[in-house]
């Protein structure tokens, strides 16, 4: 009898370690895929060759004389954004914050808010997912606020590295992020990194009501907790825009760590 129940408890045991093991394996070629498919992105979004972009000017006949006109000189966008989209049409702005990992497309599904929760850029099933906004912002950044969100992973790829935010020092020798879109390189200023409980933003604050949106901002600059950071130059109101970035806090399911910045400059 005894020989049989630890011959059961064996099994057992031998059943769990394939079980995790399986989980394991999955997950590291998971995360091969991830790492892969982003360094990919990066690749297609490097600018071609500009040479390709220019055009030959049309001779003006000698017995003309051309009037200039003063033309507005387009800024150089170093995001490829016509390839991305060939690939992914989601695809529509480019976010990179210096000193962490942040180096991302953006996607927003036009169907589906919760497509690229864990769904890569290619669309197809991917855990660490992708970095994307909801139907509910502009894809131009318009909104008073724009909410990004992206997986806190383990390897820190995604949005992990803005827990990086909740050092001083960090915080006050970091503070640009940069989006890039087709037309434009939005320069925003961060003002604000904190822990934050896990309402969803948009649906909690009215931010197309001034009164709404500076109460909200007079909340951010009231946190009090060790690893909440405000700046107040530049001091955000409700007449500008900003962007709030997303994403967990590890096995705190109910809290999010934030990082916001205000618009500062657009090119």
């Amino acid at each position: 009898m005894k020989k049989k129940t630890w011959a059961v408890l064996c099994a057992i045991a031998l059943t769990g370690c394939l079980i995790s093991g399986g989980y394991i394996l999955h997950y590291r070629q998971n995360q091969k895929h991830a790492e892969e498919l982003y360094e990919e992105a990066k690749k297609t979004a490097e600018q071609s060759d500009k040479t390709d972009k220019e055009t030959t000017p049309t001779p003006v006949e000698a017995t003309e004389t051309p009037v200039p006109t003063p033309t507005e000189v387009p800024v150089e966008i170093p995001i490829d954004f016509s390839s991305l989209q060939k690939e992914n049409e989601d695809i529509y702005a480019w976010i990179k914050i210096d000193g962490t990992n942040v180096d991302y497309p953006v996607v927003q599904s036009s169907t589906d808010d919760t497509f690229y929760i864990h769904r890569g850029i290619d669309k197809e099933d991917l855990y660490a997912g992708a970095i994307y906004t909801e139907m509910q912002n502009a894809k131009d950044f318009s909104d008073p606020n724009t909410v990004l969100y992206g997986h806190n992973m383990k390897d820190g790829s995604m949005f992990a590295t803005l827990h990086n935010f909740r050092d001083r020092d960090f915080f006050d020798q970091h503070r640009e992020i940069l989006i890039y879109t087709p037309e434009h390189i939005l320069h925003y200023t961060i003002f604000a990194a904190y822990t934050y409980d896990d309402r969803h933003i948009l649906n909690s604050f009215d931010f197309s009501d001034q009164k709404v949106f500076q109460n909200y901002l007079d909340e951010i600059y009231n946190i009090r907790s060790m690893d909440a950071y405000t700046l107040d130059k530049p001091k955000v109101t409700a007449k500008d825009k900003i962007i709030t970035l997303s994403t967990c806090m590890g096995s705190n399911a109910s809290s999010r760590y934030l990082v916001q910045g205000v618009l500062t400059e657009t090119e």
